[in-house]
C-alpha cells in the first residue's frame, strides 16, 4: 500500500486493485483459464437459480399483497432467511470463507478490515441468492401496490443487512469455537441435543398432522406473537402495518429490525476486533510438546494396521489424525445426519413406505460432503507435499493410504447415519441396505479415481482447521458436481430397472455389475498415479506451498 493515502477509501481501493491483479495474473496458466470457465458456468447456474427464485417469490408476494392475505406475507421472508443462514453451514463443499487475515500484515485500519470482511461475505453464493430473492419480493410487493414502495424498500434493505451480518457472525464464531478443544466438546453436546430434538419432532408433528385444520391453525396462532418479533416477521410487519395505516407499529417494527442488525454487527465486531488485535484462529488452544531429548519425552509408536505396509499405515494414521483434529471436518461429517432428520423428521406419519429411502438418500449426501476431501486429497498437506516427493514411498502408496482413510471416514459416516435412521424411523430393510451398498461400491471407486486425478491436476491448498476454508478449486467443484449428478442418475436408472422387474434386488444386481469395471478402473488409475504426480510435481509444490 506504499504511495497510497492512508484513508479508508484508498485502502479499499488498493485491496480491490490487488484482487483484480491476482485474477488477471491467474489467467496466464491453463489451470487459471479452466477455473475461469468453471466460474462462468457456476455463475450462470447461480444466476439461473437467483432469477428463478426471484420470479417465484415475487409472484407469491404479489399474490399475497393483491389478495390482502397479509398474515402469510412473512413466509417468503422466512424461506429466504432460513436458506441464507443454513445453506453455507450445510453445504460447505460449495461455499468459501475467504481468508482476509493476510491483510492484517499491512497497515489496514480496523474499519477497513471490518468492511472487507463484510464485502467478502457479500460474494458468497447464499448472499447473492438471498439478495436477489429479496429483490424479487420487493418487486412483487411494489407491483401489487405502488404506495408500499418506501416501506417495502426500508424493510427489505434492513432484512438484507441483518442476514448479511448474521451470516458473517455465524461463520467467524463457528470458526473460533471449532479451534479449541473445549468448544468442540460443547458443540458436540449441542449437536447431540439437536439430534434428540429432531428425534422428538417426528412423533410430535405426526400427531399434530392428525388434528383437524381449525385446531392446527389455532395451535399455530399461539406462536404468532413470537414469530412477529423475529426478523422475518418484523420485515413483513413493517409492510403489513403500513397497509393497515398503523404508522407507529410500522416504525416500531423497523426500529426493532434495525436493532437486530446492530446487535449482529456488535457480536461480529467482538470477534473481528480480537482477530485484528492479533488473536489467530488457534490462539485459544496451544499444544504442549515435550522437547526432544528431555527425560520426560516419549516416542509413541505408529499404528500397525494389519495387511498394510508400514509406509501406507503411517500415511493412513496421519490422515485420520488430521481429520480427528479438524473441527470443521467433524462438523461437516455430522451434517448429513442432521439434514436427513430436518427434511424427514416431521413427516414420519405421512411418508409410509418412503421411509425406506431415507438411508440411500442420506448415504448419497454423505458421499457428496466428502467432495472437498476426495477431490483435493493433497490440499491439506500444504508444504508437506515436499516430504512426500522426497520420501522413499511411491505416490501410488500415498494415494492408496489417503483413499483408505477417506473410505474409513465415509463408512463411519454412513454407519452413524444408519444408527440415526434406525433410532428415529425404523431399521432399513435388508434389500434397501444391499441396494445402498451396491451403489456405494459403484460410486466410491469412481469418485476416488477422478478425485485422485483432480488432486494432482488441479490442487489447491486448504485449511482443515478453519471453518469455510476447505473448498477445492472451481474446476474441481464443477467436475465433482457433474460426477455426482451422473452417479445419482445411475442410481435412478437402477430404480427404474427395479420398478420394471418389481424387485429392488434387480437394481442391486444392476449396480453390482456396474461396480466391477468401476473398481477395476480405480486400480488402473491408481497404478499410473505415481508417473502423473511426478510429472506434475512443479504444479503440486507451486500451488500447495503458497503462503
Amino acid at each position: 500500500m506504499a504511495g497510497l493515502s492512508p484513508g479508508l477509501g484508498a485502502q479499499l481501493r488498493a485491496i480491490g486493485i490487488l484482487r483484480w491483479r491476482l485474477f488477471v495474473n491467474s489467467l496466464r496458466s491453463i489451470r487459471g483459464r479452466l477455473n475461469l470457465v468453471s466460474r462462468v458456468l457456476a455463475t450462470l447456474l447461480v444466476l439461473a437459480s437467483a432469477v428463478g427464485g426471484a420470479i417465484t417469490l415475487g409472484a407469491v408476494a404479489w399474490g399475497m399483497t393483491s389478495d390482502h392475505q397479509l398474515q402469510w406475507l412473512s413466509v417468503p421472508f422466512w424461506l429466504i432467511c432460513l436458506f441464507w443462514q443454513l445453506f453455507p453451514v450445510m453445504a460447505t463443499a460449495f461455499t468459501q470463507n475467504i481468508d482476509a487475515s493476510s491483510l492484517l500484515r499491512f497497515p489496514l485500519s480496523y474499519p477497513g478490515y471490518f468492511l472487507v470482511r463484510l464485502i467478502y461475505g457479500a460474494l458468497d453464493i447464499a448472499t447473492v441468492l438471498g439478495v436477489t430473492w429479496s429483490l424479487g419480493v420487493l418487486i412483487g410487493i411494489s407491483a401489487a401496490d405502488a404506495t408500499l414502495v418506501p416501506w417495502a424498500l426500508l424493510a427489505i434493505c434492513s432484512f438484507v443487512a441483518f442476514n448479511l451480518a448474521l451470516a458473517r457472525t455465524v461463520f467467524v464464531w463457528i470458526e473460533h469455537w471449532l479451534s479449541t478443544r473445549r468448544s468442540k466438546e460443547v458443540m458436540g453436546v449441542l449437536f447431540l441435543v439437536m439430534l434428540i430434538a429432531f428425534q422428538l419432532a417426528g412423533p410430535i408433528l405426526g400427531r399434530y398432522s392428525k388434528w383437524p385444520a381449525p385446531r392446527r391453525l389455532a395451535a399455530l396462532a399461539k406462536f404468532l406473537p413470537l414469530e412477529r418479533l423475529l426478523t422475518p416477521g418484523l420485515a413483513a410487519g413493517v409492510i403489513t402495518k403500513d397497509i393497515q395505516h398503523h404508522l407507529p407499529a410500522a416504525v416500531f417494527s423497523a426500529a426493532l429490525l434495525a436493532a437486530y442488525t446492530a446487535g449482529a454487527l456488535c457480536i461480529l465486531h467482538l470477534r473481528l476486533h480480537d482477530q485484528y488485535r492479533g488473536e489467530g484462529a488457534f490462539s485459544g488452544e496451544k499444544r504442549k510438546t515435550a522437547l526432544v531429548g528431555s527425560g520426560n519425552s516419549k516416542v509413541r509408536r505408529g499404528w500397525r494396521v494389519p495387511l498394510l505396509p508400514g509406509p501406507v499405515s503411517a500415511v493412513y494414521e496421519k490422515e485420520l489424525r488430521y481429520f480427528s483434529r479438524s473441527g470443521p471436518m467433524l462438523f461437516t461429517l455430522v451434517m448429513p445426519v442432521i439434514m436427513v432428520f430436518v427434511l424427514w423428521g416431521g413427516r414420519h406419519a405421512l411418508m409410509g413406505q418412503q421411509t425406506n429411502f431415507v438411508f440411500p438418500v442420506g448415504t448419497a449426501y454423505c458421499l457428496l460432503v466428502m467432495t472437498n476431501i476426495v477431490y483435493n486429497s493433497f490440499g491439506g498437506d500444504g508444504g508437506g507435499i515436499q516430504f512426500f516427493l522426497f520420501s522413499p514411498i511411491s505416490f501410488r502408496q500415498i494415494t492408496a493410504a489417503k483413499n483408505l482413510a477417506q473410505l474409513t471416514i465415509l463408512a463411519l459416516d454412513v454407519f452413524i447415519l444408519w444408527l440415526g435412521v434406525r433410532l428415529v424411523f425404523q431399521p432399513p430393510r435388508f434389500r434397501v441396505v444391499a441396494f445402498t451398498v451396491a451403489w456405494l461400491l459403484f460410486a466410491a471407486p469412481i469418485n476416488f479415481s477422478i478425485g485422485n486425478l483432480l488432486s494432482v491436476y488441479s490442487p489447491k491448498r486448504i485449511d482443515y482447521a478453519v471453518f469455510g476454508r476447505q473448498r477445492a478449486a472451481e474446476t474441481t467443484i464443477l467436475v465433482s458436481l457433474g460426477v455426482q449428478m451422473a452417479l445419482l442418475g445411475f442410481g435412478a436408472l437402477a430404480l427404474v430397472v427395479a420398478r420394471h422387474y418389481h424387485s429392488l434386488w434387480a437394481a442391486t444386481t444392476f449396480l453390482s455389475i456396474l461396480a466391477l469395471p468401476a473398481i477395476a478402473g480405480y486400480f488402473v488409475f491408481l497404478g499410473r498415479i505415481t508417473v502423473i504426480a511426478l510429472g506434475r510435481r512443479d504444479v503440486l509444490t507451486g500451488e500447495l506451498c503458497k503462503a
